[in-house]
Formats: structure tokens, sequence, C-alpha cells
């Protein structure tokens, strides 16, 4: 037996179907593409906040405590279950050092 383990990478080779093959396995209309493709943007965007998070090894109360905001703001947010305003993302940013930018492309 191998007890390798196995690198992210890897991981997603091994275990990732491409998105295309699910949209045309499931016979996604153009609509439903769109919406999981944001969707994936969104979890994307999650996933960056939070690995930024704790990359200044910043718990989530004590971003918080610097955003000014309550600890369940930061929670809700980072497992998607919050849809934070433009000043909520700025208060966040400027926490942790960053600058927030919002492009239309």
């Amino acid at each position: 037996m191998n007890n390798k383990k196995m690198t992210l990478r890897e991981k997603l080779e091994k275990y990732s179907v491409p998105a295309e093959k699910v949209f045309s396995d499931l016979n996604f209309t153009e609509k439903e593409k769109r919406r999981v493709e944001e969707r994936i943007k969104e979890y994307d965007l999650l996933m960056a906040l939070k690995k930024i998070r704790k990359k200044l090894n910043l718990s989530q109360e004590k971003l918080a405590q610097k955003a000014n905001l309550p600890r369940t703001t930061i929670t809700k947010i980072e497992s998607g279950n919050y849809n934070p305003t433009i000043s909520t993302l700025m208060a966040i940013a400027s926490a942790m050092d960053k600058k927030l930018e919002i492009r239309f492309t």
C-alpha cells in the first residue's frame, strides 16, 4: 500500500471534472452555465479572502476587531452565508492593509 500523501495538484487532477463536461452531461442551458460560473467566482473570492487572512496570521476575531465588524460577519462571509456590502469589503481590505479593487471586464 502506498502511503504517499498526494499534493493538491495531484488530487485536483485525479478527482476534478472539467466544467464543460459537467455542463454537457447535464444539459445545462447557457443561463445555468453562467450562474454556475458566477458561483465558482464567488467561491474563489471567499477562498482568496480566507487565504490572505491566514497568511497574515489573523484569526477571524482579530480581523473583525481591526475591521470594526462582528466576528460572525467574517465567519458568514468566509462560509458564503453572507453577501457583504462594498463598504464591508473595504473595511476588511483596509484591516488587512490591502486595497479593494472592483473591475468590470
